[in-house]
């Protein structure tokens, strides 16, 4: 098929990658000109740990393939979905046949809207063609073609599974659903939990700390999901424990990196720049931290993380706050 893959980042190149070695006709999209034009030449790498593109896979500044693309594939970062979106919109392209595609994880900040959700409200009407892609899936390992499994999912079966069939190969196991909600909710609140898992790491805890983060996270993650529409088996999915704990654990996950650079003293603009890349969870727990409040939901690590980053509470006081709650049933 003909696929236009919208964020040349670490994601969006490995994806891309991985469509054109399926036999898809790919062209990766980035933002930045100067950037697109190294890649194009492969002056330079994707990203840190990546491999090299494929040389004929097509880099471009241009959104021309745009208009004969049977699928567009989002791998922009979730706070510029909405203006990628507009600029799509703004080229009066017909977007009402094409399959649409999210490999963002996020909750929009104010409008506390899902990644398909802004998508729809940008282009009026396509929900029925927009398919969410997510699960455990680190870029560093997808693109050394490391055994990796998702869910593919949509508001109906067939739009997952049209998903589906395009990224499945023999490294890359993909499984379909229809909990659009509970899919997008676990991937942009995992993030979340694993600041909080990174500042544990900061400050010197251990496993017993790390493994109550996970599985008090996991709580929360629910909560949150079934209160706005989510199945809880969900969660206990790929989308739901297994993004969880390979973001909570792993050395590749930029929010864990945050997380610990907080907790070993920086301040979270110091952790942002030092870590060079974007961290969804930092935006992502503005939102999640504002559908608590807006529900009513008591989301105490949540709370906690959101006082450490942006109302300048220490992370050991954070921690104590956690320790000391009221006794209660779990």
């Amino acid at each position: 098929m003909k696929i236009t893959v919208l964020g040349a980042g670490s994601w969006g190149a490995t994806l891309a990658t991985l469509l054109f070695e399926n036999g898809h006709n790919v062209t990766l999209w980035e933002f930045d000109a100067k950037r697109a034009k190294n890649l194009h030449d492969r002056k330079i790498k994707p990203f840190k740990e990546g491999i090299d593109l494929p040389s004929e896979l097509v880099v471009t500044n241009s959104l021309e393939s745009l208009k004969n693309s049977e699928v567009v594939l989002f791998v922009v970062p979730s706070q510029y979905m909405r203006s990628t979106c507009q600029l799509l919109k703004n080229r009066e392209i017909s977007f009402d046949k094409k399959l649409l595609i999210s490999a963002t994880k996020g909750i929009e900040n104010k409008t506390l809207l899902r990644m398909s959700e802004v998508i729809d409200n940008v282009f009026k009407g396509v929900y029925k063609n927009i398919a969410v892609i997510s699960g455990p899936s680190h870029a560093e390992e997808v693109c050394r073609k490391i055994p990796t499994v998702v869910t593919s999912t949509a508001e109906n079966l067939e739009t997952a599974e049209k998903c589906r069939v395009l990224f499945m190969n023999d490294y890359f196991r993909v499984y379909n659903q229809t909990d659009i909600v509970g899919v997008e909710i676990g991937a942009a609140l995992k993030n979340v939990f694993a600041i909080a898992s990174g500042i544990v790491d900061g400050l010197k805890y251990g496993d017993n700390t790390k493994a109550a983060i996970v599985s008090r996270g996991l709580k929360e993650l629910i909560k949150v999901g079934v209160t706005l529409g989510g199945k809880e088996q969900t969660f206990y999915g790929l989308s739901g424990i297994g993004d969880l704990m390979v973001t909570c654990f792993s050395k590749h996950s930029r929010n864990r990196a945050v997380g610990q650079a907080v907790g070993e003293g920086k301040t979270l603009d110091e952790a942002e720049k030092s870590l060079g890349m974007i961290a969804e969870g930092v935006k992502n727990t503005i939102s999640a931290y504002e559908i608590g409040k807006k529900l009513n939901i008591d989301l105490p690590i949540i709370n906690e993380v959101y006082a450490v980053l942006f109302e300048s509470k220490t992370p050991l006081k954070a921690v104590n706050a956690l320790m000391t709650r009221c006794p209660k049933h779990e």
